[in-house]
């Protein structure tokens, strides 16, 4: 019998460099993104930046370079009316705004002009892919990791155990820390979906930052490197086969 990987956390992040939205259902699409994962994304005050081209993330906020991002909880509320972005922070409401309009959008990043202050190259700019991705790599890949990679890079690293840290949009419950680096060339299967598992997720600095304090820690990747001879965390996986997710279901990996 195949070892069956169960699905414990479902996320999306509708805004690069933004906090996510945990889920219990996705439908995934076959050769897509995660369904309403980084539509959008906020130019840090770069002109080449527009709706509908995808950029390196170097011409965007994202927690690399903006840890303050971290501390901005960020809902979505979609309707058959249109999308509306709502910010808070410490459970107080800061912006409510109509992502299909420009005065909404403009609203947003007013709110990051002034968040940010004078750490930007000029004015934000909120910028939507309807097709795509505004993930780090331009291909229609989603990640996932598991439930015991997390719990190891904690012990590591004195942290805690926290997904938020790595934006990855499946977590599967895994005993053995990072063996889903084993799952690459692999097929994984639940329902009518099958992922084929590609490559590993390489890390950025931006798991340095504290998703519960939005403060930068000390660098973890050279720790990895010498701890772990690598600094990856998670998998990416390609969509062979559309259907339904759930946080009820569990991987087979496929003969």
């Amino acid at each position: 019998m195949s070892h069956i990987f169960p699905i414990s956390q479902l996320w999306r992040y509708p805004v690069k460099g933004l906090p996510g939205q945990q889920l219990t259902r996705a439908h995934l699409a076959t050769g897509a993104h995660f369904p309403g994962d980084r539509k959008y994304a906020i130019g840090a005050g770069n002109a080449k930046i527009d709706d509908g081209i995808w950029r390196k993330k170097a011409y965007f906020l994202q927690l690399m370079s903006h840890e303050a991002l971290a501390g901005i909880d960020c809902d979505f509320d979609t309707d058959q009316k249109g999308e509306r972005i709502i910010l808070s922070r410490n459970g107080e409401q800061l912006v409510n705004a109509d992502m299909q309009s420009d005065a909404g959008r403009k609203a947003v990043a007013a709110f990051f002009d002034q968040l940010l202050d004078e750490q930007l190259q000029g004015p934000t700019k909120m910028v939507c892919l309807d097709e795509g991705a505004f993930t780090d790599t331009q291909a229609p890949m989603i990640s996932l990791g598991g439930s015991a990679s997390l719990a190891g890079f904690a012990d590591l690293t004195g942290t805690t155990p926290d997904s938020r840290r790595f934006r990855l949009n499946i977590i599967v419950e895994t005993t053995t820390p990072f063996e889903e680096a084993s799952l690459i060339g692999k097929t994984l299967a639940v329902g009518d979906v099958r992922l084929d598992v590609v490559d590993p997720v390489g890390r950025c600095a931006a798991i340095d930052v504290d998703p519960q304090t939005a403060k930068r820690g000390p660098h973890c990747l050279p720790l990895m490197k010498q701890m772990l001879g690598h600094t990856d965390l998670g998998i990416f996986t390609v969509v062979a086969h559309g259907g339904m997710l759930s946080t009820d279901d569990g991987f087979s990996v496929l003969p």
